[in-house]
């Protein structure tokens, strides 16, 4: 009898190469335990605008560089649906998919209904609005403009239906207030969206007031000074730092800059993650590990990145503490 060939040796089943494979030993040293807190699905905006592969094979991606779990955002609808499917695909993996919802227009804008309805469906965390605030609307955001190539419709939509999250004296909305107080009641984590500075102000002077976990999503987009994140840290808020405007052609950041601001306030309120969303970009995995090394280049020793990627955002998320760190010599 003939043996049988062995499966990708001449018998047509060739396998494709691990990708892990052409990456140096100890890549992934540095990512153990992590936990991105910002991750888009593909696809997010349109099947046409693709921003990296399909979800399942990133996630198992995700795994072979240590990364145990992260949150699905979408600039338009609600995630929950598609974090419960994937969440068990990967059950047997370690890992953790969570559902969030944006309060974007079409989500109903904010409203403390919508973050009631989104809980009940099983989203951990709420994004005050992105594309859809006054603040992104006024600086003609990135996001908005990808949705204007969709939409002809898309520009008087948006204008017409800008969210504010303050009154025309300052102060916070009422529904503002109200979405805080529904996520602080039913648990959920909050994070600021494309709100401006003031806004975000305002929004962690209350979060501080009822206790409410809160991020402080892009900071930079709205401040060249680094020291006026402090009043965040000062209130208990994280701050966010995300890789993909690092890599955006457009990009008048670099690296350097997102190390002095972080450097400002310190690793113990800084959470880093990727936001991937453009075509350009690595998958997630690949991102969060050249934003680490990066940092590790400039100077951020192993314990300070692994508060930043993997302790901080389960704090942020009120989820279980990562298992004790394999010995790191970065």
């Amino acid at each position: 009898m003939t043996a049988e060939p062995a499966p990708g040796d001449g018998d047509g089943l060739e396998r494709p190469p691990d990708p892990l494979a052409a990456l140096p030993d100890g890549f992934g040293d540095l990512l153990d335990g992590a936990f991105d807190v910002h991750v888009h699905g593909q696809p997010d905006l349109a099947p046409g605008l693709r921003n990296r592969g399909d979800d399942l094979a990133v996630i198992r991606l995700a795994r072979g560089y240590g990364i145990r779990g992260w949150v699905l955002k979408s600039h338009l609808w609600i995630t929950t649906d598609r974090a419960a499917l994937l969440q068990r695909e990967v059950r047997d993996l370690g890992f953790t998919v969570y559902g969030s919802v944006t309060l974007n227009p079409p989500m109903g804008g904010v409203s403390a209904a919508v973050v009631e309805l989104a809980a009940a469906h099983g989203a951990r965390v709420v994004f005050l609005p992105t594309w859809g605030s006054a603040a992104d609307v006024a600086r003609d955001g990135y996001i908005a403009r990808l949705l204007g190539q969709l939409s002809p419709s898309f520009g008087g939509y948006a204008g017409k239906n800008a969210v504010s999250l303050l009154t025309p004296s300052g102060a916070l909305t009422g529904e503002c207030r109200e979405v805080i107080d529904a996520c602080r009641g039913l648990g959920l984590a909050l994070a600021t969206g494309h709100a401006s500075l003031a806004e975000s102000r305002a929004v962690a002077a209350y979060c501080a007031d009822v206790g409410q976990r809160l991020l402080i999503t892009h900071p930079l987009h709205y401040t060249t000074d680094p020291g006026e994140l402090r009043q965040f840290t000062d209130l208990g808020a994280f701050v966010e730092f995300c890789n993909a405007p690092l890599i955006h052609p457009d990009s008048h950041w670099s690296v350097r800059d997102v190390h002095a601001a972080m450097s400002a306030l310190g690793p113990d309120r800084i959470i880093l993650s990727t936001d991937a969303f453009s075509r350009w970009a690595p998958p997630e995995p690949e991102c969060l590990r050249m934003f680490t090394e990066q940092l590790a280049y400039l100077g951020w020793p192993p314990a300070q990145l692994r508060q930043m990627t993997a302790v901080n955002p389960r704090a942020f998320l009120d989820i279980t503490a990562p298992e004790a760190p394999r010995e790191v010599t970065a």
